[in-house]
């Protein structure tokens, strides 16, 4: 599917310009990116199952992050809640 008004694309090299599988794409609208998001999470495109998301900040990313490790750590204390080690 086509996702139109695209501002910028970039794609991920390394030193010998081998492009990675990783691309950061702009678009003009917030509507016309969270359509691309919608449309193209857990597509396949050439063997691979894409992940798409909003590209988070690094304040985002942490907080992000933090708030999962939170979660796990409460799912564990819970699951061994009253259990006799």
């Amino acid at each position: 599917q086509q996702h139109r008004q695209i501002t910028s694309a970039n794609a991920m090299t390394d030193d010998s310009g081998k492009v990675y599988l990783l691309v950061f794409v702009s678009f003009e609208s917030p509507v016309n990116s969270e359509k691309a998001v919608n449309d193209l999470i857990g597509k396949e495109y050439i063997g691979k199952t894409l992940y798409v998301g909003r590209a988070l900040k690094k304040s985002e990313r942490v907080a992000e992050l933090t708030r999962r490790f939170e979660q796990l750590k409460m799912d564990l204390i819970n699951r061994y809640q009253g259990v006799n080690l």
